[in-house]
């Protein structure tokens, strides 16, 4: 579907990330390729290449404010290059992370704006266990500024929407969503061992830590050996347990997902983490691998019946030696996942609605 004249709508995304990073990758460049049959055609045009942001992340803080400063700049002149024709942007979370609105005024101003934020990044320092000098990127204000003069805010969930409704009136829900064609579906047997996988990103691998004498103690009391894949984020070090601990890709997250009787998504129970939108069980569920998550923001009622929310580490034990003990039960959760997901959390169900917000 395109415009009535047959034309696509050109829109600029724009993100302070870089294009492989997991919001702008999951909330922008996957949909912007199925959104052309739906009148929209996206430029990415995030703050960071990808080369910038392996040396931004490894760099002290000098180097990461000359990486920032001429990123900055490219994409200031990328701005005043860009032809008539794209007259939209699509802003996810924010532009620059940079104090200064400056670039976040030059990407709207002339254009519609369409904003898009799947995590409270108003937030800053202790609120989402970051540095305690965060707040001085200015996000809270930027989230403001953004949402006020946005022709329509599309939020990652309602606790999400309820926040930015202080600012917005146009606000829809969109989750995080997956395209269930490109994940093939597990098929659940009593192997020798018992495989747990985690796929994030090394910002959330902290969680990990937290959950490790849980899985200590469910390794001891297993009755066959306990291993751990953990893709994109470091593994915790583990007793009893063998952790495979894998650099992200795309291929290295399909193995992983393929290999997995049990996806794992612990949470601690905060402001931040209450803001997320559950993507991780969304891919376990679309691969029909039962996610096993804490009961924390959303994560449970996406989950529903397709696995099992635990509010503390009984619970978690619970649920790990159900799941381990009973292929059936895996497969019979992972089929009720992949139904779901197919039904709610779907391009197929979510593409038109981005279609007809971006081009309404």
């Amino acid at each position: 579907m395109t415009a009535g004249d047959g034309r696509l709508l050109g829109v600029v995304a724009m993100a302070a990330q870089g294009p492989e990073d997991p919001s702008f990758r999951i909330r922008v460049a996957l949909p912007g390729r199925a959104l052309a049959s739906h009148g929209v055609a996206l430029r990415e045009m995030p703050l960071f290449s990808a080369g910038q942001v392996a040396r931004f992340r490894g760099a002290r803080p000098v180097g990461k404010a000359a990486i920032l400063a001429r990123a900055r700049q490219r994409l200031r002149r990328e701005l005043c290059e860009l032809d008539g024709g794209l007259d939209t942007v699509l802003v996810q979370c924010r532009v620059d992370l940079a104090p200064s609105l400056a670039l976040e005024r030059a990407a709207s101003e002339g254009r519609r704006l369409i904003y898009d934020i799947d995590d409270a990044v108003w937030l800053s320092g202790r609120q989402t266990e970051g540095h305690v000098l965060s707040f001085l990127k200015g996000a809270a204000r930027k989230v403001r500024w953004l949402a006020e003069r946005a022709d329509h805010v599309i939020a990652g969930s309602e606790i999400l929407a309820e926040h930015l409704g202080r600012y917005a009136d146009a606000i829809t829900v969109v989750p995080s969503i997956v395209d269930p064609a490109t994940y093939a579906v597990r098929e659940h047997s009593q192997a020798p061992a018992i495989t747990l996988g985690w796929i994030g990103s090394p910002t959330t691998a902290r969680y990990l830590d937290d959950l490790a004498p849980v899985l200590e103690r469910f390794a001891r009391q297993a009755a066959r050996p306990v291993r751990l894949v953990v893709v994109g984020g470091a593994a915790p070090t583990l007793r009893q347990v063998e952790v495979d601990q894998r650099r992200w890709s795309p291929e290295a997250e399909r193995g992983a997902l393929a290999e997995m009787d049990i996806g794992l998504m612990p949470l601690k129970d905060t402001h931040w983490t209450r803001g997320k939108c559950a993507y991780k069980a969304l891919q376990y569920m679309a691969s029909g691998v039962p996610p096993l998550v804490s009961n924390v923001g959303v994560s449970a009622a996406v989950v529903g019946d397709a696995g099992f929310a635990a509010s503390d580490d009984g619970q978690w034990l619970e649920g790990l030696h159900a799941l381990a003990l009973d292929a059936s039960l895996r497969a019979q959760k992972g089929v009720v996942g992949r139904h779901r997901v197919e039904r709610d959390f779907s391009y197929a169900r979510w593409i038109p609605t981005l279609g007809q917000i971006i081009r309404s």
